[in-house]
């Protein structure tokens, strides 16, 4: 009796604490309850935010456009492809892991063994996110996407696609440090200087996850659709860039110099069609890498005679039959030794010659014994034409110009005199050209531009229409021609007579510098150039070139006027009816001058025009005069013809279109 009360007592304190437990669980579940729903704000948020997030939309960045409307940088969708082989089944994997391999391999163009051998690896690890393939365009994408297993998706066949927007340039190496980038690397050329016109607008919308990697568009009040950017339309010119790039490339190649630039700049409006810029890497290969046209200041050598003699002539200091001793080329000042690079056998010269024969003892004459007791007179001359402040170009990474001034720490008894000849003074090869242009535009001096409008959706927003006049005139007209004839000179009867042709005048300066003079036990080092303008009357282009530290020659006329004369015979059929006449190794007409000779003068004869054979000849050379001979040429491709959509011999009408394909 005692025993059955005991273990009814015994059952009764069990069913009091298990009630006691589930009250007490139930009684916490309801504080945690009224917790979460009256002072858990923070815990609501955050279990709200790992479900549903904002989302930032990409705004598509803008194109930027060449002169003639063709596309050189844009945006455009690549795809990063990765496997998840856990989601793959077995059994799967298994039955169509052959067939994919010899759908890969067809794709890749790869031994399928090699995919066979690396997925059964990956299988067995289980790897979930084994990359196959990056930076594919959608066609490959779409066409991969449909392989056996992958076109399972990616929950059954482990297909993940990364979508991504990568910025292309159309030109590859020709330009590239031009239209330069936005990035990580910072901001630089076309891309940097006007990217918030090009960058557009962000948009951003609420999403709701689906799964660990899935996330569900939600409509909301709160969305915001992104502006795609702006485009812009520069003033590169694909023509002028293509013949600057393979001139130049050419020269630095002969030359085996470190790099090298060029620039062709509009004498009218300051635009600039061609900017190039060449570097030697370690695999001895030229690529743009660095924008030494607009960042590399040096002493820019004899090119800056002619800014000393224009200042002499604005201040009467001479005139052009006064005769100048230059006494065999070599003179004492100041304990030091100035000698002419050039020797001749003239020894007494007017200022003309001593332009058109570099003479550095003749032009430090000239300056030292007119301007050494008021030499800040002659300084006034180069901050008068901006010389001494850069341009303030849209391109970021322009260089600073240096012009010392008397009193300054760096001035001594020799300053003078030896910056007549270029040295103890910085220029870039953008700031010179700027100058030179002034010349040839009859003394306006205009900003280099880059870009001709800005448009939204078709709709023009920015654009220039005149020139950005920086200096309305540098100097007095009979100034400007006197030393316009100089620079004809230089051309015709100085140093760089080598390379005259009556067929294609033009007129500069030639320029050859020591780098690094300074710096004892280094082996000497040089910078080539030449700048000027063509044609000679009339300009419609300026043009500087620049090649540094050349290992095979170094004076101007062996290394810069070369990549110059190129420029100038391809561009003249465009800017003047002009033959072109090509020589071969047995100094005889080839194809195309032949093409030019006939043709020319009967190629409309009794309105019968005849398609010749254009194949091999340079499209830079063949495509203006086809042009100019009226017909409507359409090509793809740089390099020479190498397939015309007209058959030799075939009648043609006036205005017809021909295609042409370029190559190497």
């Amino acid at each position: 009796m005692k025993q059955e009360k005991k273990d009814r007592y015994t059952l009764l304190y069990k069913s009091y604490l298990i009630s006691f437990i589930f009250i007490f669980i139930a009684a916490l579940i309801i504080f945690n309850l009224l917790y979460i729903q009256n002072y858990s704000e923070g815990y609501k948020k955050s279990v709200i935010e790992k479900a549903i997030r904002t989302n930032i939309i990409k705004a598509k960045r803008g194109n930027i456009y060449a002169s003639d409307s063709s596309i050189l940088a844009m945006s455009v969708i690549r795809y990063d492809i990765h496997i998840d082989f856990k989601s793959i089944s077995d059994k799967l994997f298994r039955e169509n892991i052959a067939s994919l391999c010899n759908s890969l391999e067809f794709l890749f163009k790869k031994p399928k063994i090699i995919f066979y051998k690396k997925f059964y690896e990956e299988k067995k690890k289980g790897n979930r996110y084994f990359s196959l393939a990056k930076n594919l365009d959608y066609p490959h994408y779409k066409i991969l996407r449909n392989f056996p297993i992958f076109n399972k998706g990616q929950i059954r066949g482990g297909f993940i696609a990364e979508k991504k927007s990568c910025r292309i340039h159309t030109l590859e190496n020709i330009g590239r440090r031009t239209l330069g980038y936005d990035d990580h690397r910072g901001k630089a050329g076309l891309e940097g200087a006007f990217s918030k016109y090009l960058k557009g607008k962000d948009g951003k919308r609420l999403e709701q996850r689906i799964s660990s990697k899935v996330w569900k568009p939600l409509k909301s009040e709160n969305k915001i659709d992104p502006e795609d950017g702006k485009d812009v339309y520069s003033t590169i010119d694909i023509y002028l860039q293509d013949i600057a790039y393979h001139a130049l490339l050419q020269e630095l190649t002969i030359s085996q110099a470190d790099h090298g630039c060029v620039i062709i700049m509009d004498v009218n409006n300051g635009e600039i069609p061609a900017m190039i810029n060449l570097e030697k890497t370690k695999k001895n290969t030229y690529e743009d890498l660095r924008n030494f046209a607009v960042w590399e200041g040096n002493e820019p050598g004899s090119t800056f005679k002619t800014m000393a003699i224009l200042a002499a002539i604005e201040d009467k200091k001479i005139d052009m039959d006064m005769i100048v001793n230059t006494k065999g080329g070599v003179m004492k000042l100041k304990g030091k030794k100035i000698k002419d690079s050039h020797y001749n056998r003239y020894v007494e010269m007017n200022p003309k010659q001593i332009l058109e024969h570099s003479s550095n003892v003749g032009i430090a004459k000239i300056i030292y014994n007119n301007y050494k007791e008021n030499p800040k007179k002659f300084i006034k001359h180069l901050c008068n034409w901006k010389l001494d402040k850069k341009i303030g170009i849209d391109i970021p990474g322009e260089g600073a110009p240096f012009i010392p001034n008397p009193g300054d720490k760096n001035w001594s008894s020799i300053t003078l005199p030896w910056m007549t000849f270029g040295y103890n003074i910085k220029l870039t090869p953008l700031q010179i050209l700027t100058f030179y242009n002034a010349i040839a535009n009859n003394g306006k001096m205009i900003k280099p531009v880059f870009i001709k409008e800005i448009k939204y959706k078709e709709k023009s927003i920015c654009k220039n229409t005149k020139p950005i006049v920086m200096i309305p005139s540098i100097a007095e007209k009979s100034s400007l021609t006197k030393i316009q004839n100089m620079l004809k000179g230089v051309v015709k009867n100085g140093t760089a007579k080598k390379y005259y042709n009556p067929d294609y005048p033009y007129a500069g300066k030639t320029g050859t510098t020591q780098l690094e003079y300074w710096v004892k036990g280094k082996p000497l080092s040089y910078n080539s150039s030449f700048v000027g303008y063509f044609p000679a009357d009339n300009p419609k282009y300026s043009c500087i070139v620049v090649i540094s530290k050349p290992e095979i020659g170094y004076y101007g006329i062996e290394v810069a006027v070369p990549v110059f004369d190129k420029i100038v015979r391809s561009i003249y059929p465009r800017i003047a009816k002009k033959k072109l006449y090509i020589k071969t190794k047995n100094n005889k007409e080839n194809l195309l001058s032949k093409i030019i000779e006939s043709k020319s003068k009967n190629i409309f004869n009794n309105n019968k025009l005849i398609m010749p054979n254009i194949i091999s000849v340079p499209g830079k050379e063949i495509i203006p005069v086809l042009e100019n001979m009226g017909f409507n040429i359409m090509y793809t491709g740089i390099g020479k013809v190498i397939e015309q959509s007209i058959q030799p011999g075939k009648k043609l009408k006036k205005n017809q279109i021909i295609y042409l394909k370029l190559g190497e």
